[in-house]
């Protein structure tokens, strides 16, 4: 071989930021997965879930779900109603690269992430041909899926369509904890008690997702890109298992349809680098939850909810030298909502108006010496009411967004000459890293503008993040580690809480003071093996105390000093993948540590904590590889051991099941796809 120079250089737009990355074959290699298991299984995120295809949230650090801001392609999509996102509603298989922002690090991306931001992309794949690929997944519980994928690409052009289809029953069986069943002798005297075993109720699912991308490229170095996703999707909201219904006389829907899209320009000159997108958002979303007595149905809730969301954002970067990189950001949301129900507190619309936001942000990064880099980001943030009751709205700025960030590599292998792959060096490098930033959250439409319950005097929720870390890597021809060691310490005024009033119903209040503190920890490493052997092993830990600070309300009040609910104090996974020649074998673990369910941390009855959970998965994958078609067989097995576990109280969840897939990618003559999984 030439001599060839092994060098690297760390991006200066990472400066200090505390990033969790994604692998590609990750997103890809779970095809039947929602980002909601993805981020369970790998990150530190805890995936707060009603159950299987239900709603599932991510609460980033011990925060809310509605402090985790989520972006795709550029475009927030949280709700604009709750603030929140549900990743259950999100395919893996649509997702080419995810990243995740850790507190203060959520600011170079976007504002209100107290906890951090997710930010998920669609990629082109330029030159590679045709290629086509179907899968079809078969599974426990009458389970079905499908997933169907189609792209082409040469030298200017780009376009994939794909499309996913899962249905269930989702009638799985579990020993009802919550309830006991009598057994008593001839005279009527109790001989013994059993907990019974039923089906989860309502729990059915069918869910539609298509995504449409098509990327064109020119020799002056403009890209234009356009992404259309649709999701229709139709669920049986299950009972709980403390319910004594007969499932036949009741009704408890949600459906949601969906279409988000986004256009883009971008362009690269010189030491300029440029972008506009622009996009627009459609939401309906129905909830029934009725009875039928006698052929007579009975609405108890029916609820309509349809949002309208334009976009538009600007974004500029330019390197004046190697050790500076200068960026700016622009970008204005008009988001607008009606909101209607009928409920046993309230009949007609809740409300009916439009918000206008807007988010301006500055940034400078610096690397004054090889060893040290320095950032610093502004930001300012407002956003204009609509009319409301005759009155007009007003425009509210929360304080400029401060937030500062510094890395300095501890150690760095200088350059080295390789004359061969069998003398390749050991390379290794170790940064020490930290940063310190003040953010804000506003309020929600329906924090504000819900009724009965809705608060317009509500204030911004405020927080001051602190963070500090060491970032390490270590790479030989045959394997390569990489490890991350944070910690974190957040304070949060303001909290917007919903609690009862004494009318019968919820309302919302800056009544909390939150303390979240802990570390981080991740570690991934490969090796290679003699004779085509492969292992990967990733691993991830976060120890996250979330204390309630805020002066007790009454003299009842004993949250003080005590951890938020449904927070887990430790939370851990493991992912191994053993590979040879054309045979996978992976293996998945889990573990979550108690959660309480009441203010007070009350364990004195059973329904005050929630147990530990571990959960183990495992799958093993034979690929197969013709002249004119490659294809794969995948079995998995989840909850290998039959885990009895909730994530919310009296929500039950699947025990052991079963999958399984086959996948078919034709193979043409000419050019042929080398997709991310292939890489």
């Amino acid at each position: 071989m030439d001599e060839v120079q092994v060098t690297a250089h760390r991006r200066l737009k990472d400066t200090g930021l505390q990033k969790t990355v994604l692998d590609t074959t990750v997103l890809h290699q779970h095809i039947a997965l929602s980002m909601s298991d993805i981020l369970t299984q790998h990150s530190t995120l805890f995936i707060k879930s009603y159950g299987r295809a239900t709603e599932s949230t991510a609460e980033f650090r011990g925060t809310s779900p509605s402090h985790t801001q989520v972006v795709w392609n550029g475009m927030k999509i949280n709700s604009h109603m709750l603030g929140t996102v549900d990743f259950s509603t999100i395919p893996a298989y649509f997702i080419d690269q995810a990243n995740l922002l850790h507190g203060a690090s959520s600011l170079t991306l976007t504002g209100g992430g107290l906890g951090g931001a997710v930010e998920m992309q669609t990629r082109p794949l330029f030159g590679q041909g045709y290629a086509l690929q179907y899968i079809q997944g078969i599974g426990s519980f009458g389970t079905y899926d499908q997933f169907l994928r189609f792209t082409y690409g040469n030298d200017r052009w780009s376009t994939s369509t794909r499309l996913v289809y899962s249905t269930s029953d989702n009638d799985f069986k579990y020993t009802n904890y919550d309830k006991k069943v009598d057994v008593r002798d001839a005279e009527g005297h109790i001989v013994r008690s059993y907990h019974p075993t039923e089906r989860n109720r309502s729990g059915y699912f069918d869910d539609i997702h298509a995504l449409q991308d098509v990327y064109y490229r020119d020799d002056r170095g403009n890209r234009f890109g356009g992404m259309l996703w649709y999701t229709h999707s139709l669920r049986g909201l299950p009972f709980l298992s403390v319910d004594y219904r007969d499932n036949l006389d009741f009704k408890n829907e949600h459906r949601q349809d969906a279409l988000r899209s986004v256009l883009s320009w971008e362009r690269r000159f010189g030491r300029w680098n440029t972008a506009v997108r622009g996009g627009y958002v459609w939401q309906d979303i129905a909830y029934d939850y009725s009875t039928t007595r006698e052929a007579v149905s009975t609405d108890i809730t029916h609820s309509r909810s349809r949002s309208h969301q334009g976009y538009v954002q600007a974004d500029a970067d330019w390197m004046p030298t190697d050790r500076w990189l200068l960026s700016g950001n622009l970008s204005a949301y008009y988001n607008h909502v009606r909101s209607a129900d009928k409920s046993p507190f309230h009949i007609g619309d809740n409300y009916n108006l439009g918000r206008t936001e807007y988010n301006l942000s500055l940034s400078a990064k610096w690397r004054p010496t090889e060893r040290l880099s320095l950032s610093a980001v502004l930001r300012e943030e407002c956003y204009k009411r609509g009319s409301l009751n005759g009155q007009r709205g007003k425009a509210d700025f929360v304080p400029v967004i401060p937030a500062l960030f510094a890395e300095y590599a501890v150690w760095k292998s200088e350059k080295r000459t390789v004359r061969s792959e069998k003398n390749s060096p050991l390379t290794s490098q170790l940064y020490l890293k930290a940063s310190v930033a003040r953010n804000y959250r506003y309020p929600t439409m329906d924090d504000l503008y819900f009724k009965p319950g809705g608060n317009p005097d509500l204030r911004p929720e405020r927080g001051i993040t602190y963070d500090g870390g060491l970032e390490g890597t270590l790479v030989h021809k045959s394997f390569s580690l990489k490890a991350n060691l944070s910690a974190f310490d957040s304070y949060i005024t303001d909290w917007i809480l919903w609690t009862p009033n004494a009318k019968g119903y919820w309302q919302p209040s800056n009544l909390k003071k939150v303390h979240n503190y802990g570390t981080e920890m991740m570690l991934t490493a490969d090796v290679r093996l003699p004779h085509r052997w492969g292992l990967s092993l990733t691993a991830n830990y976060a120890f996250t105390p979330s204390i309630n600070r805020s002066e007790d309300l009454d003299d009842n009040d004993a949250s003080y000093g005590k951890q938020l609910v449904y927070v887990p104090r430790h939370s851990a996974n493991l992912s191994g993948r053993l590979s040879w020649r054309n045979w996978t074998l992976r293996y998945q673990w889990t573990f979550y540590s108690e959660r309480f369910t009441t203010t007070s941390n009350e364990v004195s009855y059973i329904t005050g904590r929630l147990r530990p959970y571990y959960m183990n998965d495992i799958s093993v994958e034979k690929q197969f590889q013709w002249r004119k078609v490659h294809a794969s067989l995948k079995a998995a097995v989840n909850n290998l051991f039959g885990s009895e576990y909730v994530t919310v109280l009296s929500r039950p969840m699947p025990g052991r099941n079963f999958e399984i897939f086959v996948e078919i990618k034709p193979q043409w003559q000419g050019k042929k796809m080398k997709n991310e999984r292939e890489k």
